[in-house]
């Protein structure tokens, strides 16, 4: 996919709710991997909240293999992003920050080697929750 026809969109989050999202692909998927990566507006120290990547706290990697954060699905020309709501619950009321999808694409460089390729990126806002009660926690009454 050349540079210009990258997708960007902004990704609105409802804080304890599961997100979807679809980026439809100018190629197909066959033997291509993908990750994507969220990351708060600055780095440095400060804590991530949902973080699981370890070592880094101001990111967090969401893969083919998912977790009970979130997954990635490839399939035909799509690859679908789900976060799921015990992650999104744990943002911040004032989260703000970027998003980006790579493609791993092991024939571009042949079998030894492979490339990256950003394919799609954007900006993620959390809309928080007034109440909570909608949240995968619940009430305590």
């Amino acid at each position: 996919m050349p540079e210009t026809t990258k997708t960007y969109a902004n990704m609105e989050i409802l804080q304890g709710a599961d997100y979807e999202i679809t980026i439809t692909l100018d190629s197909t998927v066959a033997n291509k991997t993908y990750l994507l990566i969220i990351r708060k507006d600055f780095t440095g120290s400060t804590d991530f909240s949902g973080s699981n990547s370890g070592g880094a706290p101001y990111r967090f990697e969401v893969n083919e293999t998912g977790d009970a954060n979130g997954k990635l699905t490839a399939s035909a020309s799509q690859v679908k992003l789900n976060l799921y709501a015990v992650w999104t619950e744990t943002l911040d009321d004032d989260f703000d920050g970027y998003w980006e999808m790579v493609e791993k694409d092991p024939s571009a460089l042949g079998q030894s080697s492979y490339s990256y390729k950003r394919i799609a990126q954007g900006e993620i806002y959390i809309n928080n929750s007034a109440s909570r009660l909608a949240s995968i926690t619940g009430r305590s009454d």
